[in-house]
């Protein structure tokens, strides 16, 4: 079994590292959901009806601002 001090070490460097990855999972810029449409031409990206009229699928935020704002939605 080992040392006390050597497992709260190990419990430490694994807690770190869990918040790091969820820390940089979270700060990821992510996008609005478009759709794969399939025209005369080939498949396109089309916007969804949220999207903004400039042609794109969205503006970039990140995951955890999103979040925020679907709890905000949620909560009102």
């Amino acid at each position: 079994m080992p040392s006390p001090i050597a497992r709260r070490y190990l419990l430490t460097a694994l807690l770190v590292v869990g918040l790091a990855a969820f820390g940089y999972y979270a700060l990821r810029p992510v996008r609005e959901d478009c759709a794969l449409t399939s025209g005369p031409y080939g498949s396109t990206f089309s916007p969804n009806s949220e999207a903004s009229g400039s042609g794109g699928c969205g503006e970039e935020r990140t995951r955890f601002m999103t979040w925020l704002e679907e709890q905000a939605h949620t909560t009102s």
